[in-house]
């Protein structure tokens, strides 16, 4: 080795002193004294090593920093060459006369005894001398390479400390050395130190790092620490990884990287197996490419035996090195009905040691891909620009998807893709972005369907490489209806084969509505008071108040009214409201409690409305008073989305929740056990025996036997007050227990306890009494109705 390892460089030069030979270390010198062996540093990268105290204002000025560290077996071995290296730097205001510090080996690595009593020779040096011993060169277990910069007169000593001799007087197990500071105290500054070692016995150490002490003393002005010098592994191991494995139908090519952890773990006895699973055979390996060592391409034996390959070297190879080098090979499908789609994986076994038993090497699968979605959002109802799990498409195996091949995502009727609830034309604009793998990409972008619930991707980018490429859409936007809650499901469907469901998101109520109590009331009268009813925000701003969309409405069932404006009050959070108001809407006759939205919440807020109070009219059937949230605020897509897409959303689903508020308990008096008998063109019928009179008679039209509503009402027992007549919107209201029939004259619409029922004809008058065939008086009044053709008569029954 030359005595100079680096060049002038602004008068500063290094010096590299081998075997005993030592020079002073004076202003602009940088010295290297080799005085004992050890053993190595950590894994091969420089990283800084925790000191074993923590520092104190006089002992915090030095550090160490792990510079290589090599591999060492745990075999027991003389003379052993760690080189390994560690710096030490050490601050210009740390370092006086005397400071010294110690480094000590771990329990079975020691000093070489022949070392030791050479460099014993060398130590004492005084200041100003050159050179004393003379030393052949052979590089001693410990190298200081000291680094002073431009401090003047300053040195350093080295000496064993030798606790054993033999009974020759000779050092024996020496594992300490203690390095001194001497010289000018004047340090201008900083000193740097590389620790190397370079020659060791080991007596066979277990697995694991090698770590060697550093010890100051608290008044040296130096940081004690811990080093780790070097990594012992078991004999003879070898380090095995797959790269660039390829994913296919048919033929497959992977680099096996085998690396050995020690010199010698690789040779014509010590071999490595690599068995393929049932339905595949190796081909012929490729060259191998050397990482480094002392072996060449041509001394790497790579035999492939039909699902088995050996790796080893040849005989004649005999290594000192520590090597590792890549091999190219190659494994096809033999058998389709043995080979099992998926990862291709080999078992490891053989001769030499391995890190691994087991290897992927490939991946199997027939052309075609696949959907996935791996987490799923949270998203709010009623609520656009809400943003689902990223879809990720895969391709099976590499070149699946042919040029021109489609996959579709469905989305349900309750929810659309951002920019179909935006526009009736969205045509290729996609709320989202995409990334892709192995050329899968170019994805063309579309929408199908009369609302446009579906997304199309065309790919005319097909993959150009040898693994199956991704497509993967980030941050995708979507809309959903007010009330959707649950998951949201995306349908995979297209030419490229592709089918079945993925879960996007969860959806939950943007709102909820709840009901202190539910009591129970009664119909025909006003002011009765129901328990507190409560809006709750289930995240920040889920009351919108954007496009002009603000309002808030609870809205009551037909026949039930708001009897005065309760109050409205932001009971938690910090959303704030305004406008309260109540009224009837239009001819619905449904009671309204509105109010605004004046600025969306920070936090999720909840408002109370407190102790409202009600009016139930007489038309109000048996059962639950159900109010809904409505609004633009809490129903925002019902109201703002593009006009063919989500009419139905505004048609049908405006509620943001709904809960019961009140409970009607006791049906309207009047209804009897009744049987009526009417006859064809004549105005007298029987009710229980009894004969009455009407104004108008039962007849016969087209075929249909018609019945004065009224009449057949009352002989049913409807009372007079339960047959009403609205006649504003010439609507017809029957109340028979806990039934509301409602008739629409001149309309087909039969209503009966809200639900529409569409009739085969108009209800007209005849004499100005209502009249319908009487199959419709049966599903009006639930009633049985018997026509006898001989005698012409009708026969109507109550079923109560």
């Amino acid at each position: 080795m030359s005595d100079k390892i680096r060049q002038k460089d602004k008068n500063n030069i290094s010096v590299y002193i081998q075997g005993g030979e030592k020079k002073v270390m004076t202003k602009f010198n940088k010295k290297m004294i080799n005085v004992l062996a050890t053993a190595t540093l950590v894994a091969g990268v420089a990283a800084p090593i925790a000191a074993l105290t923590a520092p104190t204002a006089i002992h915090a000025s030095s550090s160490f920093t792990t510079i290589n560290t090599p591999t060492i077996s745990g075999s027991a071995e003389n003379f052993a060459n760690l080189d390994g290296r560690v710096k030490i730097t050490v601050s210009k205001a740390s370092v006086k006369d005397g400071s010294s510090f110690t480094v000590t080996l771990p329990k079975g690595f020691y000093f070489n005894s022949s070392d030791v009593a050479k460099i014993a020779d060398v130590i004492g040096t005084k200041k100003g001398d050159t050179q004393i011993g003379s030393v052949s060169d052979a590089t001693y277990g410990l190298g200081v390479y000291a680094d002073f910069d431009g401090n003047k007169d300053t040195g350093i000593t080295v000496a064993p400390i030798i606790n054993n001799y033999d009974t020759n007087g000779k050092p024996v197990n020496v594992n300490s050395a203690k390095i001194s500071f001497t010289g000018d105290t004047n340090i201008s500054d900083d000193i740097t130190l590389f620790l190397n070692f370079s020659r060791i016995n080991v007596a066979g150490p277990s697995n694991g790092p090698v770590k060697a002490a550093i010890d100051a003393a608290s008044n040296s002005g130096l940081t004690s620490g811990e080093i780790t010098i070097a990594n012992v592994v078991s004999s003879g191991q070898v380090s095995l990884a797959a790269n660039d494995t390829v994913s296919s139908e048919d033929n497959f090519t992977a680099t096996l990287k085998i690396k050995e952890e020690t010199a010698g773990s690789l040779t014509g006895s010590n071999y490595i197996k690599l068995k393929l699973p049932s339905g595949f055979k190796w081909d012929a390996a490729g060259t191998a490419a050397i990482l480094f060592g002392d072996i060449k391409a041509a001394d790497i034996e790579a035999n492939p035996l039909d699902d088995t390959l050996t790796v080893r070297l040849k005989d004649t190879v005999k290594s000192s090195k520590q090597n590792s080098f890549q091999l190219p090979v190659k494994f096809h499908v033999d058998d389709e009905t043995n080979a099992k789609q998926g990862d291709v994986t080999v078992s490891v076994s053989g001769n030499a040691t391995t890190d691994v038993s087991s290897l992927v090497v490939g991946n199997y699968g027939e052309i075609g891909g696949g959907v996935t979605v791996a987490t799923p959002t949270t998203i709010l109802a009623g609520h656009d620009e809400q943003k689902i799990g990223d879809i990720v498409i895969k391709e099976t195996v590499a070149k699946s998807f042919v040029k021109g091949r489609t996959v579709t995502l469905r989305l349900p009727e309750g929810a659309r893709w951002q920019e179909t609830f935006k526009s009736n034309n969205p045509g290729n604009s996609f709320a989202g972005s995409m990334e892709n793998t192995n050329g899968l990409g170019g994805a063309e972008v579309s929408y199908t369907d009369s609302d446009k619930r579906t997304l199309k991707l065309t790919f005319n980018n097909p993959n150009s490489t040898t693994d199956a490429g991704t497509l993967k859409l980030k941050n995708v936007e979507v809309a959903t209806q007010p009330g959707f809650s649950g998951d949201l499901n995306v349908e995979v469907a297209g030419s490229q084969g592709l089918s079945g469901n993925v879960k996007v998101a969860t959806v939950k109520q943007a709102v909820t509505l709840a009901a202190a109590s539910k009591p129970t009331l009664t119909i025909g009268l006003g002011d009765q008071q129901v328990g507190d009813i409560t809006i709750t925000e289930a995240a920040k701003e889920a009351f919108v108040k954007k496009d002009g969309s603000r309002e808030v409405i609870l809205e009551l069932p037909t026949g039930v009214r708001f009897a005065s404006t309760p109050e409205v009050k932001v009971t938690a959070g910090d959303v704030k409201v305004k406008s309260v108001s109540t009224d009837t809407y239009g001819e619905s006759n449904k009671g309204r409690l509105s109010f605004y939205i004046d600025s969306e919440s920070a936090t999720p807020s909840t408002i109370t409305i407190s102790a409202p109070k009600l009016t139930v009219d007489r038309t109000v059937a048996q059962g639950d008073i159900v109010a809904k949230l409505k609004g633009s605020a809490v129903s925002y897509t019902a109201y703002r989305g593009a006009t063919d897409n989500t009419q139905n959303w505004k048609d049908n689903n405006t509620a943001a929740a709904e809960v019961a508020i009140a409970t009607v308990g006791t049906p309207a008096p009047g209804a009897t056990k009744t049987k009526a008998v009417f006859t064809l063109g004549s105005t007298s019928y029987t009710v229980n025996g009894e004969s009455k009179t009407a104004d108008v008679a039962a007849y016969a039209q087209n075929g249909r036997t018609y019945l004065p509503v009224r009449y057949a009402a009352e002989a049913l027992g409807v009372s007079p007050q339960n047959i009403l007549f609205d006649k504003a919107t010439s609507t017809v209201t029957l109340i028979k227990g806990d039934r509301v029939a409602q008739i629409k004259l001149n309309t087909n619409l039969l209503t009966v306890n809200g639900s529409v029922i569409r009739m085969d004809v108009k209800a007209v008058t005849n004499k100005n009494r209502t009249v319908l065939p009487i199959f419709w008086v049966s599903r009006a009044l639930d009633a049985s109705i018997n026509y006898d053709a001989t005698a012409k008569t009708v026969t109507v029954e109550n079923n109560n």
